[in-house]
């Protein structure tokens, strides 16, 4: 063939081709794929349109999200959880996403430089926001079994221990040294009974530093060591007393009763989202939180996930007072790395060798 067929056979197609896109607009789709950052785009899909023609097109459009949300990972189910959520935050036309965090002290440092928008805090870490921002962040949302969360001091029923005053002498497990149930509190509390710290004879299970006992790794080894005789007393949730006696781990008629003193620290809140902004997308991400119901099967699974019982509640302070009093020496500096020595650690004041 000759340069001048080439030309014209080229010029006969590209009419083909551009008659044939204008006749399809109804097969056109849109479909819309996951993007690095987790958000929907989309890509619009013609067939017949050759290779020149897609790359003058963008591949997808990333939608950014309006509120980033920052968790801790303290659990297998943590991504499931924040999943869910955000497919809630769809459906009320409310774009969020999540990023998941190893420790509290690492979100509190992304919401302070603007990395995230909002967090979801438990108490400790709430109440460092707090001072941190001079009391102006604003706390969204808590969920309503986080209100007048209990500690415990729980004890060998074989011990001569009967109550606080006994203590002193006997060997006390605590928990990790930043779980506000199983460390901060009680010894907050037996500080302001007026027990002399010095006296404490204590085993401190430092677990998974930087989660602040969500885990509940370091008040398991409470119970274990109450268990096979290594601590007379031990600092634990009311929660995790009250499941490991359902479930037979403690009190099984088979092994040592562990009984609970009836003195225990006031009853404190747990977790809250706080935020340091007040803009119409974190509006709209409250009230879509506020429109969940236990009674709604769209809505249910997730708030079961978040282990919440009936629907998010408002928040409150009058529940952080005792842990503001006992962080008071803190100050209101960026803190140290997860990793602390007792002789640097931000709560020196109570840290027991």
């Amino acid at each position: 063939k000759t340069p001048q067929t080439h030309v014209m056979s080229f010029a006969r197609a590209s009419t083909r081709v551009a008659a044939r896109v204008a006749s399809m607009g109804s097969m056109a789709r849109t479909i819309p794929i996951p993007t690095a950052q987790g958000n929907l785009g989309a890509r619009r899909l013609v067939q017949g349109v050759g290779p020149s023609e897609v790359l003058r097109r963008p591949a997808y459009r990333v939608v950014q999200p309006e509120v980033r949300i920052g968790a801790v990972q303290y659990s297998s189910q943590a991504q499931r959880m924040w999943e869910a959520l955000r497919d809630h935050c769809f459906a009320q036309q409310v774009r969020v996403d999540f990023v998941l965090f190893t420790s509290y002290e690492a979100q509190l440092e992304a919401l302070l430089s603007d990395a995230i928008d909002v967090a979801w805090n438990g108490p400790l870490a709430h109440v460092r926001t707090h001072a941190r921002t001079y009391q102006s962040a604003i706390p969204i949302a808590m969920r309503d079994v986080d209100r007048d969360r209990k500690s415990c001091f729980a004890v060998r029923a074989d011990s001569n221990i009967e109550s606080i005053n006994d203590l002193p002498g006997c060997k006390l497990a605590l928990g990790s040294v930043d779980s506000p149930l199983a460390y901060v509190l009680p010894l907050h509390y037996l500080e302001s009974q007026g027990m002399p710290m010095a006296s404490l004879d204590v085993i401190r299970f430092d677990r998974d530093i930087g989660k602040h006992g969500d885990t509940g790794a370091g008040e398991a080894e409470v119970l274990k060591a109450l268990l096979e005789g290594r601590a007379e007393a031990g600092c634990l949730s009311h929660s995790l007393y009250t499941a490991a006696v359902t479930s037979g781990m403690i009190n099984n008629g088979s092994s040592p009763e562990i009984k609970l003193l009836d003195q225990a620290p006031p009853p404190a809140d747990h977790f809250t989202f706080d935020t340091l902004n007040s803009s119409e997308a974190v509006e709209n991400f409250s009230q879509a939180l506020f429109c969940m119901s236990s009674d709604d099967p769209a809505t249910q699974p997730t708030l079961q996930l978040f282990g919440i019982a009936e629907k998010w509640e408002k928040p409150r302070e009058s529940g952080y007072e005792d842990l503001k009093k006992a962080l008071r020496e803190e100050g209101n500096t960026p803190y140290p790395p997860q990793l602390h020595e007792s002789f640097n650690h931000p709560f020196k004041s109570l840290v027991l060798a």
